[in-house]
């Protein structure tokens, strides 16, 4: 979902993944971090048109972010969840928190094209951080663990629109095993580069900002994103 709906996006050009899905092919094949980052470079230069443009795919996924980090935070601190997101998530505590990912990342996902994309990248991003084989208890949700879930949604965003962008670049992989490789190694990258931009907006916008000042960090933290990935050569 475009986050600047009223304003024009420039005409892409119909061979701007050609360059990225070749940087992305070698590193399949021949495996290693660097190919990745220079696919990275790729994608957000050429395929995504620049960080005036590529960022703003991500409306839903701000607006999904905002609610998810407010609702979490909610719960932490002894609430419901029922305030920022309009959901009672009370008998969640106490459940496995595989089911209560499952129904947080349920009910918090739009309606619209992005839903399976943040439903998947919601329930990825609990189970990653809490222990999945226990329960989900509220005390859990400390600050440290909030922003690590948020830094873990956004990852997992990520990596799901870049692998998908991908395309036919996955056949390059002489294996099965070269494929998970590639794919641990380029959530990794996605990871260290959101940790180090989206985390202090997080917490900020955890301290108390209004949803819609939350969406604004998040943006604000995607446009470097973009920035840094646009300078790998």
């Amino acid at each position: 979902m475009d986050d600047e709906p009223g304003k024009p996006l420039p005409e892409p050009e119909g061979q701007r993944f050609r360059g990225f899905r070749t940087e992305f092919g070698r590193a399949v094949a021949s495996g290693g971090t660097t190919g990745l980052s220079s696919a990275l470079g790729r994608y957000a230069r050429d395929a995504t048109l620049g960080a005036a443009v590529g960022p703003r795919r991500f409306g839903a996924a701000y607006t999904s972010g905002a609610t998810l980090g407010q609702t979490l935070a909610n719960i932490g601190a002894g609430g419901t969840g029922q305030g920022p997101s309009g959901v009672d998530f009370s008998s969640l505590v106490g459940q496995p928190v595989n089911v209560a990912a499952q129904e947080i990342a349920r009910a918090l996902a739009p309606e619209n094209i992005d839903a399976d994309h943040i439903t998947v990248a919601i329930q990825e991003a609990i189970t990653e951080v809490l222990p999945e084989a226990g329960v989900f208890d509220p005390s859990m949700l400390t600050p440290d663990a909030l922003v690590q879930i948020m830094v873990e949604f956004f990852s997992r965003i990520l990596f799901i629109e870049i692998t998908s962008a991908a395309g036919d670049a996955w056949n390059h992989a002489p294996d099965a095993a070269h494929a998970t490789q590639t794919e641990a190694d380029l959530l990794e990258l996605i990871r260290v580069v959101v940790d180090k931009h989206f985390g202090p907006r997080i917490a900020e916008g955890l301290a108390g900002a209004t949803r819609e000042e939350f969406r604004t960090l998040e943006r604000a933290a995607m446009d470097e994103v973009w920035r840094e990935w646009e300078r790998y050569p």
